[in-house]
C-alpha cells in the first residue's frame, strides 16, 4: 500500500513516510503518463463505407433508409462514407459528440445553403434555407418573431379554436388515411403563421393549388431536380403525365401568381401585424431596398413546404403508434381527462419524434474550410450528413431503442444532440414550438372523441414522400365515436333527482 492510500491514524512514523516518498520519486518514470495523449487525426479519405454501386445505394437509401443505416453502423461504425452521387464526398455522422461539433461549427466553416437542392423546385434559392454566415444570421433574426412570443400565442389560439371543427370533419366508422387530413390541418396552421388575421381574399384557391403542388412528392417527380437539368430534358419529362412534373410546373406558376397577389393586397391595405408577411414587408437590404417579390415568395414557399409536410408526417406516426400501443393510449387518455397536466402527452410526442424524426437525415452541411471532428479532418468540398434516426436510436442512450416507450422522457428533457428531430445549431427548425402545439392539439382531440381501430394489424413501414418519411399505409385507421362513461352519481344526488323516491 502506497503512502497516500494509508488510512488516517496509521502507526507508521513521519520518517517512514518521507523515506517512502523519496523512494517513490527515485523510481518514478521520467515520462508524465498523466498528460492526455495527443489524438491521432486521420484524413476523411480513411473513412470507408458500402461499395454498392451509386444508383443502387441511392435506391436502398430511399426505400430502406433505417435498415440501411443500421446495417452501415453495424459494419462501419458511427461515421461512414455514402455514395449516392458520382464522385461525391458525403459522410454520415451519428455520434452525438460529432453531430454537436458539426452543429456548433463556425458559420464560415460549414454551410448549409448549397444542400437544399431537393426542395429547390418548391423554394427557389433566395430564402433563409439558402443563406449562410451573416446573411443567414440576420434573416433568421428578422423572421424569428413570427414563430415566437405574441405570434406563437396567436397561432396557438387559432389552433385551439379550430381543432374541434377540423377533427369533427374526419370521417367516422370508415377507413381513412390520416396523412392527407393531417396535411390539410397543418396547411391551415401555416396560413396563420404567414398571413395572420389578414387572410388573403383568394386563400381557398391558393390553398388548393399548394396542396396540388405538394402531391408531386407522391410521384416520381418528387425526386427530380428540374432546376439542375437542361430545359429540353425538363420539357421532355413534363410531357410524360405519370411522372407528374408537368402538373407540378403548372401549379407552381399559379401559386406564384396568387402569392404575388396576396402580397400586393396586403401592401395596398397598409395593415401590418406580427405575421411572417408583415415582417417580410419590413425587411430591407443594406442599400435600403425592400425584398423582391421572388425573395418574399421563396421565404413563404419554404414555410408552406417545410412547416406542413414534416408535421403532417409526425401526426400520422403519432396516431400510428397510439393505435398499436394500448397501454400508452389508456394512460394518455387518463391524463387528458384529468386535465391537470400534459406531462405524459409531451413524453409521448418526444418518443414519436425520437422513433420517427420528420427528416431521417438532417440537411447536409458543406465544409468550406478544413475542420476536425472526432479525430477526422474534413477538407473543403466534403459534405457532412447527420443521421437523426441513428442518433435517436443509439442503444447506449436509449435502451431497447426500437420499442415505443414514452416513459423514457418522464422527468427528462431530450438532449440537444442526442435527440435531433428538429436539427440543431444555427439552422435548428424555427417552428419547433408550433409543431409541438399542433401535435398536442390533434392527439388530445382525436383521443377525446374517437376510438382508434387499425385497418391493417401490421405496423406501418416507412415510405418516402419528398424529403420526409410517412407510414406506408398513410396511417390508415377507422375512427369510431368515443362514448364517455357517465360520471358516478352519489346517493344524495340520486335522491334529489328522483321526486318519487
Amino acid at each position: 500500500m502506497e503512502a497516500h492510500d494509508m488510512p488516517h491514524g496509521s502507526p507508521h512514523s513521519a520518517g517512514d513516510a518521507t523515506a517512502g516518498t523519496a523512494s517513490a520519486e527515485a523510481a518514478r518514470c521520467p515520462v508524465d503518463h498523466s498528460a492526455q495523449r495527443a489524438q491521432t487525426v486521420i484524413p476523411e479519405t480513411a473513412l470507408t463505407g458500402p461499395k454498392i454501386p451509386v444508383p443502387l445505394q441511392l435506391a436502398i437509401l430511399r426505400k430502406r433508409p433505417t435498415k440501411f443505416a443500421d446495417w452501415c453502423r453495424n459494419r462501419y461504425g458511427s461515421r461512414y462514407k455514402v455514395s449516392i452521387m458520382p464522385n461525391s464526398r458525403l459522410y454520415m455522422l451519428s455520434d452525438p459528440d460529432e453531430v454537436r461539433a458539426m452543429f456548433m461549427a463556425p458559420r464560415d466553416v460549414i454551410h448549409t445553403g448549397n444542400s437544399n437542392h431537393a426542395i429547390e423546385k418548391f423554394t427557389g434559392q433566395s430564402g433563409l434555407a439558402w443563406l449562410d454566415e451573416d446573411e443567414h444570421k440576420v434573416r433568421r433574426k428578422q423572421l424569428m418573431p413570427s414563430f415566437k412570443g405574441t405570434s406563437l400565442k396567436r397561432i396557438e389560439a387559432s389552433i385551439n379554436a379550430r381543432i374541434q371543427r377540423d377533427i369533427a370533419a374526419w370521417p367516422r366508422e370508415q377507413a381513412l388515411w390520416v396523412h392527407p387530413r393531417a396535411h390539410i390541418f397543418t396547411m391551415e396552421v401555416i396560413r396563420e403563421v404567414i398571413f395572420g388575421k389578414m387572410v388573403p381574399s383568394r386563400w381557398p384557391e391558393l390553398f388548393e393549388v399548394l396542396m396540388k403542388m405538394m402531391r408531386v412528392n407522391r410521384r416520381p417527380a418528387g425526386i427530380i431536380m428540374p432546376h439542375r437539368m437542361r430545359p429540353a430534358v425538363v420539357r421532355a419529362l413534363a410531357a410524360i403525365p405519370p411522372v407528374g412534373l408537368g402538373h407540378f410546373i403548372e401549379h407552381r406558376k399559379r401559386a406564384d401568381a396568387l402569392i404575388a397577389e396576396a402580397v400586393k393586397e396586403r401592401m395596398d391595405a397598409g395593415e401590418l401585424g406580427d405575421d411572417m408577411l408583415s415582417l417580410l414587408l419590413g425587411i430591407t437590404h443594406e442599400d435600403g431596398s425592400l425584398l423582391s417579390a421572388s425573395e418574399m415568395r421563396d421565404e413563404m414557399m419554404t414555410i408552406f413546404l417545410a412547416g406542413t409536410e414534416t408535421v403532417a408526417a409526425s401526426v400520422s406516426w403519432a396516431l400510428e403508434f397510439l393505435s398499436l400501443e394500448h397501454e400508452v393510449r389508456s394512460r394518455l387518455i387518463a391524463e387528458i381527462e384529468e386535465g391537470t397536466s400534459d406531462t405524459y402527452l409531451t413524453a409521448v410526442i418526444y418518443e414519436v419524434l425520437r422513433m420517427r424524426p420528420p427528416l431521417t437525415h438532417i440537411i447536409t452541411r458543406e465544409v468550406v474550410k478544413p475542420i476536425e471532428i472526432g479525430g477526422v479532418r474534413y477538407e473543403p468540398g466534403a459534405r457532412l450528413w447527420a443521421n437523426a434516426y441513428l442518433v435517436n436510436h443509439d442503444p447506449s442512450r436509449y435502451p431497447e431503442p426500437h420499442l415505443f416507450r414514452p416513459e423514457r422522457f418522464l422527468g427528462v428533457n431530450p438532449g440537444n444532440h442526442t435527440w435531433i428531430p428538429f436539427g440543431g445549431g444555427a439552422t435548428r427548425c424555427l417552428g419547433d414550438r408550433i409543431a409541438m402545439v399542433e401535435l398536442k392539439a390533434v392527439i388530445r382531440e382525436v383521443l377525446m372523441t374517437c376510438e382508434l381501430q387499425r385497418v391493417n394489424p401490421r405496423p406501418a413501414e416507412l415510405h418516402g414522400r419528398g424529403i420526409v418519411l410517412v407510414p406506408d399505409t398513410g396511417a390508415r385507421l377507422v375512427l369510431r365515436p368515443r362514448v364517455r362513461k357517465p360520471e358516478p352519481v352519489n346517493s344524495d344526488e340520486q335522491q334529489a333527482a328522483c321526486p318519487t323516491r
